[in-house]
């Protein structure tokens, strides 16, 4: 059986200390994390050869690691030399970076004391222009509650239902899915957080119920340097109709503007992009985009 993936994206991928073929690259069937879910990961972005956020985004997947029992024996500054040296050594400059840390074959147990914890860098070319005009719908399914899985934890656990909520999307013409909370409240998108604008009012979801997005909280710095009043809040599907303008960010996603959304078969425009494309420029400069 050939399980080679079609497309290569990378020559190499530094796995438990040593850099990998990406033909090589591959782990068992029986790997513990495939079967439950219990891997956590993070996705970086390089420009120009410097990472965004590296410690943020480093201790962030620290924090995800120990939500899950996961035992990391890599420090902060070895992670940061072997993505930086990953990055020259598959002569990246602007790239997506995905650190991924899951529990091997050793054991299919549901509780095992002997699966041994397994950390991966992979970086791939990551360089396009800003995208706008998508089409969002809302999702059947909602997050879970904070009392069934914590919010904070960047973990595979928490992405069957976001990728069941983007295939239903896409398989009815939308690029995405809004998600709501188990309150039905407005969460974020299927990797994305959400922010909403009226006159000069920039609007977003309280970050409680759903992972709190580096982007998202750059996001929120710009809008204060924008001379912006900022408001994080609970929002409802009603309150939507209310706004000017929409935006989805996130580390692949950076900043992208929303069309419209589809709710209850009523579709709410928003045509004012004017500020969407202000807080991508100012983005770029935080980030050291080229656009």
């Amino acid at each position: 059986m050939d399980f080679k993936l079609s497309k290569k994206i990378s020559n190499y991928i530094w796995i438990n200390g040593q850099f990998i073929k990406w033909e090589d690259a591959y782990i068992h069937v029986l790997t513990h994390s495939l079967h439950y879910a219990g891997a956590v990961f993070e996705g970086l972005k390089s420009y120009d050869g410097k990472i965004f956020k590296f410690i943020e985004h480093t201790n962030r997947l620290f924090k995800s690691a120990e939500s899950m029992f996961l035992k990391v024996e890599y420090s902060l500054d070895d992670i940061k030399k072997a993505t930086y040296e990953l990055l020259e050594i598959n002569n990246l400059k602007d790239a997506y970076i995905r650190p991924l840390i899951w529990r091997g074959a050793d054991s299919i147990a549901l509780y095992s004391t002997v699966a041994k914890t397994n950390f991966l860098i992979m970086a791939q070319e990551s360089n396009h222009p800003f995208v706008n005009g998508l089409k969002l719908c809302v999702s059947p399914w909602r997050k879970v509650d904070n009392n069934a899985f914590p919010a904070q934890c960047k973990s595979s656990a928490h992405y069957a239902m976001m990728l069941v909520s983007q295939k239903i999307a896409k398989n009815a013409g939308y690029d995405d899915a809004l998600i709501l909370d188990p309150y039905d409240e407005i969460a974020e998108c299927s990797t994305s957080n959400i922010f909403f604008v009226k006159d000069n009012i920039l609007i977003t979801p309280i970050a409680d119920r759903f992972l709190n997005g580096i982007t998202r909280q750059t996001v929120l710095e710009i809008g204060k340097t924008l001379n912006m009043k900022v408001k994080e809040e609970r929002l409802s599907l009603d309150d939507i109709e209310n706004y000017d303008s929409c935006f989805i960010t996130g580390t692949a996603a950076e900043i992208r503007g929303v069309s419209s959304i589809n709710i209850n078969n009523k579709k709410i425009e928003f045509n004012k992009e004017t500020i969407i494309i202000k807080f991508q420029q100012e983005y770029a400069k935080v980030v050291g985009k080229k656009i």
